[in-house]
């Protein structure tokens, strides 16, 4: 899973998570597939949206893209995402219940049960999440687009870009809400400067037809965001080389 060349300097100015750098969240290094940077203590989790499933009427001259389907579906994943977060804290916390019924003396404890209580507070205070996606190669021959031509750059690009905005405004409406608490740092003025958020927030149109989902989007992601209200997740996205994913559904 080598991932190629990472750039430093890129991965820490974009990171929504060195925002919050005083409290822990500092990017150190990567999961050991090198697609997530990751601060100390933190976990990799990581879930994949198959684009193919999206297409409609594919490999035909009336293949299209379902961008409706694919909006609420992203907004649904941050939703199970963030479940999947409160059932790896059940799992840490039956982790800490047994190493504390152990029968080893506190001080041979200590080390395991030091680790395993730091990994649950960063869970519980940052709930990271890693939505992405696979199926590219087959959704971009189904939509009847080469794949590497300047066409298929530029619909990835809006196609990313709709996926990153709807995750992350899932993301406030679990606090703004649903009523679920904001992660447990969240300051506005922190992160306010963030180019990834600034980038999301922006309304500029795109030429292509997902340019009027992004105007939508974007705009109501500025007002929830620069509401100050709250996120759920301190950061929402991984996408990983989803090998073993793409296998299983069959993917390219």
């Amino acid at each position: 899973a080598e991932p190629g060349i990472l750039y430093w300097d890129t991965i820490i100015n974009e990171s929504v998570a060195d925002c919050y750098k005083e409290f822990g969240y500092n990017t150190t290094s990567t999961n050991p597939c090198g697609e997530l940077p990751l601060c100390p203590e933190d976990s990799c989790r990581l879930m994949a949206i198959n684009l193919y499933s999206y297409v409609e009427h594919p490999f035909t001259n009336k293949a299209y893209f379902n961008y409706e389907k694919f909006i609420d579906h992203s907004k649904k994943t941050m939703k199970i995402m963030d479940n999947m977060i409160e059932l790896e804290l059940e799992k840490v916390d039956k982790i800490l219940s047994k190493i504390e019924n152990d029968p080893e003396d506190d001080d041979i404890k200590m080390i395991e049960k030091n680790l395993w209580t730091k990994i649950r507070k960063k869970c519980a205070n940052g709930r990271r999440s890693g939505i992405g996606i696979t199926a590219i190669g087959d959704m971009l021959a189904a939509l009847n687009i080469k794949y590497g031509t300047k066409e298929a750059t530029n619909f990835c690009s809006d196609l990313f870009r709709i996926l990153a905005t709807s995750v992350y405004i899932e993301s406030c409406n679990l606090v703004q809400i649903d009523g679920r608490p904001a992660f447990s740092c969240f300051d506005y003025e922190l992160e306010k400067n963030n180019p990834f958020l600034n980038r999301l927030a922006n309304e500029e149109i795109s030429k292509n037809e997902a340019g009027k989902y992004i105007k939508l989007l974007s705009r109501e992601f500025k007002n929830k965001w620069m509401n100050n209200l709250g996120r759920r997740n301190i950061a929402c996205l991984t996408i990983a080389p989803t090998g073993s994913l793409s296998t299983q559904t069959q993917t390219t």
